[in-house]
């Protein structure tokens, strides 16, 4: 073997071990230099891909991905990180098409099963599709934590099993599965009584966890409390997500510090949220960030919250200090469903902010009602309801653009007075909201901001109820 063949297995060995302990800027750099030196390996055009996809620049994580497919079509592995590039870059029908194709060769492989499943819900609609696609895996040692969680996460939407049931299902997956093991914070913190005073003197330190720090509904219904906060403390964002837009600078704004921790681990998020001092920490992220969850079981801060995001339901942890709610949203006899304890705030749990494009209220409105809600929210239940209804329905969102979560609708209710309007942008959504006189919100999941919304747009609201915390979104909304 020459000296160059030499050095380049040794940068190779280096960035592998380097990616192997999630250091991905630093894998990045030993395969891009590999590549330099000459390379022309599927894999390392593979593990770029990885590194790249890690890193949130989507972009190059298809170019590496497809590159590697032209030099090794059978290499199944960058097909899954073509399609998971795509979603990224917001192409889920280019994404699902990836994985299906992959499936076409290797029917049984649990990583594509979960990706479409993972699209069927968040984006096309079909929970019960998700759940059928992953129930082959639930024995699988590889793939079995993963479909139990997408199984109990699509019966939040539609299920056949009670309140209860699905709560102690979901506090049993936590402690199986979000648990860290004792002795993972090793690293000690100073106390309060040894901080040093900033420039505003000795102020508590408040952190905020979640992947939603934009134009979402960690924005709209919380950001007029953090603004409060942040007279009296500093703000530390500890952010878990890629997607950055105006709402995320308001954001920044108010942070006294901004740390990145997207790539972390659950057991080094929790050593750097712990590492951070933190007094008070509030949990934005639930359910959409399991990794964060696990995290939060270390208890890496002295008193912890849940609030808004992700907040469907229990997340079975014992280590918070409180879960935020109030007297709609999560009476006090509901206290056996959750793990955490009811914390509830007179008047409501959070403040909705409207945006600052949100349009004037038409002096005129339609009586057709009109549906704005994720589709994946359209049960079985909710559908067999509505088609009992006589009149025609208008449906609102912008993933009605696609052809099977319309279809979803239609093989329910058939075509006869179903009307589709996919709005371009959260602005036109709003629009398009005001200028009804009705909403009908949905069962069992409700409507969280969008029910807010459509009251700020003088809008009336069919409310239904049921027990957990995502079925009592709209009640306090109830005439």
């Amino acid at each position: 073997m020459s000296p160059q063949e030499q050095a380049l297995r040794q940068l190779l060995t280096h960035a592998q071990q380097a990616m192997n302990a999630g250091r991905w800027l630093q894998a990045h750099q030993g395969f891009y230099q590999a590549l330099q030196s000459g390379s022309q390996s599927p894999q390392v055009h593979h593990n770029l891909g990885l590194c790249e996809l890690a890193l949130g620049r989507h972009d190059a994580a298809l170019r590496h991905a497809q590159q590697a497919l032209n030099l090794s079509p059978s290499l199944w592995q960058s097909r899954m990180v073509q399609g998971k590039a795509l979603k990224a870059l917001k192409q889920p029908e280019a994404a699902d098409a990836a994985f299906a194709q992959l499936l076409q060769t290797q029917p049984d492989n649990g990583e594509a099963l979960l990706a479409r499943a993972d699209l069927a819900i968040n984006v096309f609609g079909l929970p019960l599709q998700a759940m059928q696609w992953v129930r082959p895996l639930l024995q699988s040692p590889e793939h079995g934590e993963d479909a139990q969680l997408t199984l109990l996460m699509a019966s939040v939407y539609d299920r056949d099993s009670t309140a209860q049931v699905l709560s102690d299902a979901v506090k049993a997956f936590s402690r199986r599965h979000l648990r860290l093991p004792e002795g993972v914070l090793t690293t000690q913190t100073i106390t309060p009584q040894e901080r040093k005073p900033g420039p505003g003197g000795l102020r508590p330190r408040v952190a905020l966890l979640s992947p939603h720090f934009s134009a979402s509904p960690v924005y709209f219904l919380t950001i007029a409390g953090w603004r409060h906060v942040a007279k009296g403390s500093d703000i530390v964002v500890f952010n878990r997500g890629y997607q950055s837009d105006w709402a995320t600078e308001q954001f920044k704004d108010l942070a006294t510090e901004w740390v990145d921790v997207q790539t972390l681990s659950a057991e080094a998020l929790a050593q750097r949220i712990h590492q951070a001092d933190i007094d008070v920490l509030f949990d934005l992220g639930g359910w959409m960030d399991p990794m964060g969850l696990k995290a939060l079981s270390a208890k890496p801060a002295r008193e912890m919250f849940k609030w808004v995001g992700g907040q469907s339901l229990t997340t079975g942890l014992e280590t918070f200090d409180g879960w935020i709610g109030d007297e709609w949203q999560s009476p006090k006899r509901f206290q056996h469903l959750y793990t955490e304890p009811l914390v509830n705030i007179p008047g409501g749990y959070a403040t909705y902010t409207p945006p600052p494009y949100m349009p004037s209220v038409p002096q005129h409105k339609h009586s057709t009602p009109v549906i704005f809600s994720n589709p994946a929210k359209l049960s079985r239940g909710f559908l067999a309801w509505l088609a009992k209804l006589p009149g025609p329905k208008r449906f609102v969102h912008h993933q009605f653009r696609f052809e099977r979560t319309r279809q979803k609708v239609l093989q329910a209710l058939g075509t006869a007075g179903v009307e589709f309007i996919c709005p371009a942008s959260h602005r036109e959504a709003l629009e398009i909201l005001g200028r009804h006189e009705w909403m009908i919100d949905t069962f069992p999941y409700s409507s969280g901001l969008t029910a807010r919304e459509a009251a700020a747009m003088g809008m009336k609201v069919k409310v239904f109820a049921g027990e957990l915390f995502c079925e009592r979104h709209s009640l306090h909304l109830q005439n």
